[in-house]
């Protein structure tokens, strides 16, 4: 349930008697609009009103509108907009400026939950269907079709919801004021409090809302996702001979009939639901069964280049019923990546050292509007979207991947919620926890059909290191450098066989040597050599990614750099002469010795002659040297001579 407070405002206490009502009746009010005798806005902001805060602007009889202050300072700044408001509410006694209390707010029947967020003015002044999900989040609805349900084989068929009041016409441009005019010349009701009003809401509805189909007080016919928001359709659909003009467009993702107990309010055809009383309605562990039950929470790990975030596709595909995932070619598994990112089913995230909780579960952002203002709202963030998306989508899985999981803090990313990954945590499991997110307040669980795969480097971090939390409710899969796999793509590439035993000769060589220099998870992953396709290309290799990683491992120590090549090194610190007389500073670096009284001028107690290395000029990047010199210094890599 939402945290926003609520308040009483007496009409008379912000405008004199002839401007209340057109005050209540404004989309929009700013301190400007109202009269500077009656001082508003440091009269609300002494009363502790805020912004974020909820108004109850009422005339002493009833509530005449629901507004969010969206600015408010004692100054004078103050600036609010109108909320959506079924009923008109009648107050049993005229309450003074003052908060509205917990008991209140229940009386009133007002649907707190779902009246608290904001329609934006712009929402609601267009004549195309809205085709994206308003940033401020899913809204939640009820709408009966018809009598009976008599019309729901049509919405069911067509993906469609309506309502009736066909004589209002087009409302897409209206004001609220206008609407209200309207309202009352053609059906002759007060402006607010019946049914021609929830035409107005109606079109509050955005894509990516959830809307229930209801028949009655007692039964659900389906559940759906609103795929475009209002438009006007004379004609194209009528109920028991009543033309039904106001549309939406829904994804109806169940059809399942189901029973719920009485439902007390649902005498109207639409009613906005707060978020809690959806998801009890729908049931997260209701009708329709979840078509996994055996979650996964895995991670890939392994040195650089052992393909993990190439290999992570194929486990998705695997993980999304794709039985033929890891025998298929790779531009199958591209092609069907691609389809169901875009289908939503996969999400894809790359954690570093400034990833937060903000981000990933959800959080305050900064809003301004078009007049400048700053406000803030709770957003959803990458794991929260996609969780929720399962939720409601119940027989496809879903997989989120989290690309190097362990550069970002584990504990602080996933918060409270690294218990709920847990399989027997999950929705509709015996032991099904949900917990009370902290800004938007709201309950939350993860499905059961949504799989969590994360890659990580252990030349980064090594597993032991990582939080022990994250560690117990993960899968580990280890990827090593494998030389098969190397021989078997340059073979399916078709390198001369010669190249191909070369590279995987030097490949092999190179990691038994970091093996015992350094430790098994700091080797060379084979897909590194994966495009190598002449000797040059086995040079460009080294230059751009081998001899840099080579740098990166033994930071300082050329000289184990130089030994994991291949190079013995003399007692002056030079690497002992491996190839003729013109090479003997070796091949991929070289040395210069840094004599202390010649570069100095003197003899000094503390200082010492020094070794300069560097890398030779044929494997820096966009070096040159002919395959004949390339093919003695990769060989001299394999077998090291001069020892």
């Amino acid at each position: 349930m939402s945290n926003a407070r609520f308040w009483f405002v007496p009409l008379k206490d912000i405008a004199p008697a002839e401007q209340q009502a057109h005050l209540a009746a404004k989309d929009e009010v700013r301190a400007s609009d109202l009269p500077a005798s009656f001082n508003v806005p440091s009269k609300l902001f002494s009363e502790g009103i805020r912004a974020g805060h909820v108004l109850a602007l009422h005339d002493g009889d009833k509530v005449s509108a629901l507004a969010r202050v969206l600015a408010l300072e004692s100054a004078g700044s103050l600036h609010w907009r109108r909320l959506p408001m079924v009923e008109a509410p009648e107050l049993s006694a005229t309450p003074e400026l003052r908060e509205v209390n917990g008991t209140e707010a229940q009386q009133f029947k007002l649907g707190i939950d779902a009246v608290l967020r904001d329609v934006p003015a712009s929402s609601l002044a267009t004549t195309t269907p809205a085709t994206t999900t308003p940033a401020s989040g899913a809204r939640y609805w009820k709408v009966a079709p018809g009598r009976n349900g008599v019309a729901w084989p049509e919405w069911r068929q067509r993906g469609i919801a309506a309502i009736g009041w066909p004589d209002l016409g087009d409302i897409s441009t209206l004001s609220e004021v206008d609407f209200q005019a309207l309202s009352k010349a053609k059906y002759n009701k007060s402006k607010r409090s019946e049914g021609p009003y929830q035409v107005r809401l109606f079109r509050a509805i955005q894509p990516g809302d959830r809307v229930i189909a209801n028949n009655g007080r007692t039964s659900i016919l389906g559940v759906g996702t609103v795929t475009e928001g209002y438009r006007y359709r004379p004609g194209e659909h009528t109920v028991e001979g009543e033309d039904f003009p106001h549309q939406i467009k829904v994804k109806w993702d169940d059809t399942t009939t189901r029973d719920i107990e009485d439902q007390a309010d649902w005498t109207r055809t639409l009613r906005e639901l707060p978020q809690e009383k959806f998801e009890t309605l729908v049931g997260w562990s209701g009708a329709v069964p979840f078509s996994v039950t055996d979650p996964s929470n895995i991670i890939l790990y392994g040195p650089p280049g052992t393909g993990k975030t190439y290999n992570v596709r194929r486990r998705a595909l695997e993980l999304l019923g794709d039985a033929t995932a890891t025998d298929v070619p790779n531009d199958h598994v591209q092609a069907e990546w691609e389809r169901l990112w875009q289908a939503g089913q996969i999400v894809f995230c790359t954690f570093h050292q400034a990833f937060a909780y903000e981000e990933f579960v959800e959080g305050l952002r900064a809003i301004t509007d078009e007049d400048g203002d700053v406000h803030y709202r709770v957003e959803p963030g990458i794991f929260k979207r996609i969780a929720v998306t399962a939720a409601q989508q119940r027989k496809d899985a879903f997989v989120l991947v989290i690309d190097e999981i362990n550069r970002a803090n584990i504990a602080r990313v996933f918060g409270e919620l690294i218990t709920l990954l847990e399989p027997d945590k999950r929705l509709g499991s015996p032991n099904e926890l949900r917990v009370q997110l902290p800004s938007s307040k709201e309950w939350f669980g993860v499905p059961p059909n949504l799989h969590v795969v994360g890659t990580m480097n252990t030349a980064d971090r090594s597993i032991a290191l990582m939080d022990v939390a994250l560690r117990r409710r993960f899968t580990f899969e280890e990827m090593m450098p494998d030389a098969e796999a190397l021989s078997d793509a340059l073979a399916e590439a078709k390198v001369d066989e010669v190249l191909r035993a070369l590279v995987v000769a030097v490949f092999t060589k190179l990691n038994e040597r970091l093996r015992y220099l350094y430790d098994r998870e700091h080797q060379i992953g084979h897909a590194y050599f994966f495009g190598v396709r002449s000797l040059d290309g086995l040079r460009a290799v080294f230059a751009d990614r081998i001899l840099p990683l080579l740098q990166e491992y033994f930071y300082g120590q050329w000289d184990k750099v130089a030994l994991a090549l291949g190079y013995p090194i003399k007692a002056d610190g030079t690497p002992k002469e491996v190839r003729s007389t013109e090479h003997a500073n070796g091949t991929f670096l070289t040395t210069q010795k840094l004599d202390e009284k010649t570069v100095l001028g003197f003899d000094h107690d503390e200082y010492v002659d020094q070794v300069a290395w560097d890398v030779h000029p044929a494997f820096r990047p966009r070096g040159k040297a002919a395959d004949a010199w390339l093919k003695e210094a990769f060989d001299e890599l394999v077998v090291a001579k001069g020892t």
